[in-house]
């Protein structure tokens, strides 16, 4: 199935570490980059389960530039694919 491919390697290509305003850049591409971060930041805040995944991580995700490939990976599970 071509659909399933395709969202695959969009998964694969985003389970990679990046900067967090580009993440947020995929979800509001329409905003700033700074107005993306606070709206990707609202959007966590307003997710207690997934703010309980990330702390489980114990890699810090806020005041961070550099999210990991496991933060992307579980912001992206709870958040769906921008």
């Amino acid at each position: 199935d071509t659909y399933r491919i395709n969202r695959l390697q969009n998964i694969k290509n985003y389970f990679k570490k990046m900067k967090r305003r580009d993440l947020a850049m995929k979800y509001f591409p329409e905003s700033s980059p700074r107005a993306a971060v606070k709206a990707l930041l609202r959007w966590i805040d307003n997710c207690p389960d997934l703010i309980k995944a990330l702390d489980e991580l114990n890699i810090p995700y806020r005041h961070k530039i550099n999210l990991t490939a496991k933060q992307v990976r579980t912001i992206m599970e709870y958040l769906g694919d921008p």
